[in-house]
């Protein structure tokens, strides 16, 4: 008998939803999202938004900008021309390439002329490396939403949509078996959800307590 080869996976993009709608809100973000949801009854013309890796900061960004008919602008360029009172998204504010010279122009140009500067971010702007002073004095008197690494109820949920994105059928008891061994972080649920989706087209396998344990065993290696 010839052994039929293992299927070779295609990465078929799958294309998130960053409607504010579909932002899943639970204890470890609701006051993240509650201030970013009050816009424009912000407390300050600038908000950090912050959060670990794969937290859905670029999806509330990104649902915000959207109603804020917000300019994206990535930090790593120069600043552009920006109509007077426009606002403006910067997401990934933190990342090492960052101009602070763009980020400390945004803070004056939205103050000075009336629109809102949203920054996103790893850690809190406080902690990031910046090598101009008076940025330095701005980022660390700015108000900070915070997401948190999810409670058990948003895992199962982003578990649940993370499947759903990718058109997957998993029963709930899997989810379950899942909850109960992984690592509490949005990343390793997406990493998982990932590795579940490659191995069982590849061995055609339904999605399984059995292939769940196989997958969460070879992440944790």
């Amino acid at each position: 008998m010839v052994k039929q080869a293992k299927q070779i996976p295609l990465e078929l993009p799958h294309k998130p939803s960053f409607e504010m709608a579909d932002f899943i809100v639970s204890a470890s973000n609701e006051a993240a999202f509650a201030m970013i949801d009050g816009w424009p009854d912000w407390p300050h013309h600038a908000i950090a938004l912050v959060g670990p890796a794969a937290s859905g900061k670029t999806h509330l960004a990104k649902a915000w900008a959207k109603r804020a008919e917000a300019l994206e602008v990535n930090a790593a360029d120069e600043v552009g021309t920006i109509p007077p009172g426009s606002n403006v998204l910067v997401d990934g504010a933190d990342a090492p390439d960052r101009k602070d010279e763009t980020l400390f122009h945004l803070f004056n140009w939205a103050k000075e002329t009336g629109g809102y500067l949203l920054l996103t971010g790893r850690a809190a702007p406080n902690l990031w490396d910046v090598s101009l002073p008076d940025l330095r004095s701005r980022l660390a008197t700015m108000p900070v939403a915070e997401i948190r690494e999810p409670d058990d109820h948003l895992l199962m949920v982003l578990l649940v949509k993370l499947f759903s994105d990718r058109q997957l059928q998993v029963d709930l008891a899997v989810v379950d078996y899942i909850i109960r061994r992984i690592e509490r972080s949005f990343t390793a649920a997406k990493d998982l959800v990932d590795a579940i989706d490659r191995n069982a087209l590849a061995d055609k396998r339904k999605i399984s307590k059995a292939l769940a344990k196989t997958c969460l065993e070879a992440l944790s290696d």
